[in-house]
């Protein structure tokens, strides 16, 4: 099998320039790998090209013109289309010739058509805007797990009209939406979100697991976890403002939970990073400690009360419920905001 070509990508302002035959010819650029071979024009199928408006005359006579200084075509080995160099196919058949060097890629569909974007966006007959945007569309249709940093390399086009583009396009799937391959062709999540959080429980919960251990199981890359962790350290959010979404507000009326002992829920509540870094966290700790009882405790001291201070006790107890409910309440406004 011959070596695929490597195509590479200088992306283009995204804006339609008109480019004269002559100019776009010169800036053809040969594929730097794979052996170039005669092939015989009449075995080669047309291309599917990215071009909506199929051939241009003018620019195939300024290439017979000169088709000897052209670098070969592309061909795919499995179905003998053309990939990238329909003009000069064109402008060979036009001066009479039998055959034209060719490379040969073995590659599916979706992947020719792919490396005939790029290779179109590169060189020879520029892409139109909208040539280039419904390039984009099938793309995402054949390669929905590639970013949107990706296709924008291959199509010449910005990455947040790429974006835009997937919204409004109707071949969104779910794989879309959760991970994405980047030109690096690592798999990585779409949003960074979740990931930042499972990889804040992780730390919370085994603080000494090795950074790369965490980039592996939640899928983010090592800087971003140690990102996440260097945040616990100074007790913030592992998400950063700007990546937060607010959430839906919770229902007022929600079912009443089994109460919860603090001895229950403490080794774990210390355990967090958040907690255990910061000085507000100890704090809270500590606060606690010395409020905080466990279920039914207080059964013990009913009778350990004497007679003449029960009506007061009743109104300290009173007080302090009063306390702990707007405590409550607080902390619920937190988290129906």
């Amino acid at each position: 099998m011959s070596a695929r070509p490597e195509l590479h990508v200088i992306t283009e302002a995204e804006t339609e320039i008109e480019t004269p035959p002559a100019v776009a010819l010169a800036v053809v650029v040969a594929p730097e790998t794979g052996e170039a071979e005669p092939v015989a024009l009449d075995r080669l199928l047309g291309a599917d090209s990215p071009r909506l408006s199929g051939e241009s005359r003018e620019h195939t006579l300024a290439l017979a013109e000169q088709l000897r200084l052209c670098p070969p075509i592309l061909v795919n080995r499995r179905t003998m289309q053309v990939v990238d160099g329909v003009h000069r196919v064109h402008a060979a058949r036009a001066r009479g010739e039998a055959t034209i060097d060719a490379v040969f890629v073995d590659v599916d569909p979706d992947e020719a058509f792919l490396l005939a974007v790029r290779a179109n966006t590169t060189h020879g007959l520029p892409l139109s805007l909208a040539d280039r945007r419904a390039a984009a569309v099938r793309i995402l249709a054949g390669n929905p797990a590639m970013s949107d940093r990706a296709v924008a390399r291959a199509t010449g086009l910005a990455p947040n009209t790429v974006g835009a583009i997937r919204l409004r396009s109707t071949v969104q799937c779910a794989q879309s939406n959760t991970a994405r391959t980047g030109s690096d062709g690592r798999a990585r999540p779409e949003s960074t979100v979740e990931a930042r959080r499972r990889a804040g429980a992780i730390l919370s919960e085994r603080p000494d697991t090795p950074l790369r251990q965490v980039a592996r199981e939640t899928g983010l890359s090592l800087g971003t976890a140690h990102d996440v962790r260097e945040r616990l350290r100074h007790g913030r959010d592992p998400v950063p403002d700007g990546q937060r979404v607010r959430r839906a507000p919770r229902r007022r009326d929600r079912v009443p939970r089994e109460p919860v002992a603090w001895s229950a829920i403490r080794a774990q509540f210390v355990k967090d990073p958040v907690v255990r870094y910061a000085d507000s966290g100890r704090a809270v700790v500590r606060w606690l400690d010395a409020r905080a009882t466990d279920r039914e405790e207080w059964r013990d001291m009913v009778d350990d009360v004497p007679d003449y201070w029960v009506d007061a006790m009743i109104d300290v107890a009173a007080s302090c419920a009063r306390e702990w409910q707007q405590f409550a309440r607080e902390l619920g406004r937190r988290s129906n905001s």
